[in-house]
């Protein structure tokens, strides 16, 4: 009886320990179950925050192409414009070039047709003019000779009557030194005379004479040099410089020039004369 309660006990304690086993199992296959699902669910998550972040992406790149593909679908229809805007204007100003240069061409041949015109009237007024200025140059140098010829006898007696007065003159000239020659001759010869009377009165009473001497020597001046007969018997106080008497320059101080100043005179020094 004990051994069959022992065998008893043991049979409860395996199952009990196969039945914890079990519920052990069960619990780690439910635990990993719930894990492979947890696990799932994050990817199923992960996935789909990636597939809608793929998708908002492929969405900006779309808006984005459209976006290139306007920008350049625009670019190359404003190009075109442009392109054929020019090339129309190109041939607009072709044009215009064109039918300036037709127009300057006519221009410019009726111009050269009028200036060759102008210049074929030129030239024959210009020969008609050569023809009256040679024309009228001839009569003016035949007038000018007429008038030189009488010119030239005009001159011709001018020069005679200025060379005829100029010897009148000159005539009158010399018969007037003449005279006043003779003036002067007659003067100094009076003079003569009385200075010999008053130099022989000066003897008589024992004066000096040798002053009144010097003074009488011929020739007005009081000098020493020699005398000047063509001037009237001047006698300088020095050499002069020609023949007419005119006296060198002198050169002194102030004391000297005011002597000389107070000095000069006409008269003889030492007579009343």
């Amino acid at each position: 009886a004990v051994v069959s309660t022992q065998s008893t006990g043991e049979k409860q304690r395996d199952e009990e320990i196969k039945l914890y086993a079990n519920a052990k199992k069960k619990m780690a296959q439910l635990r990993k179950t719930r894990e492979g699902e947890l696990f799932q669910s994050f990817q199923d998550h992960q996935q789909a925050m990636v597939d809608h972040l793929a998708g908002l992406i492929k969405e900006q790149v779309d808006d984005e192409d459209s976006r290139i593909a306007k920008a350049v679908a625009e670019r190359d229809a404003k190009r075109l414009l442009e392109e054929q805007n020019a090339k129309a204007k190109r041939a607009n100003m072709q044009k215009e070039i064109l039918k300036h240069r037709q127009e300057s061409m006519r221009a410019q041949t009726l111009k050269m047709s009028e200036m060759e015109k102008d210049q074929a009237l030129d030239l024959q007024r210009r020969i008609a003019e050569d023809q009256k200025y040679f024309q009228e140059q001839q009569e003016r140098q035949a007038c000018k000779k007429v008038e030189e010829d009488e010119i030239q006898g005009i001159l011709c007696k001018q020069a005679s009557e200025k060379s005829n007065k100029i010897q009148v003159e000159k005539h009158n000239e010399l018969e007037g030194d003449k005279r006043s020659a003779q003036m002067v001759k007659e003067e100094e010869d009076e003079f003569q005379r009385y200075a010999d009377a008053v130099i022989d009165l000066a003897k008589q009473r024992g004066r000096p004479v040798g002053p009144l001497i010097k003074a009488k020597n011929a020739g007005a001046g009081g000098g020493s040099g020699p005398i000047f007969e063509g001037k009237s018997n001047l006698r300088p106080s020095y050499q002069a410089n020609d023949a007419y008497g005119n006296q060198l320059p002198r050169f002194a101080n102030g004391a000297a020039k005011k002597t000389a100043q107070s000095s000069e005179t006409n008269k003889r020094l030492g007579f009343v004369w």
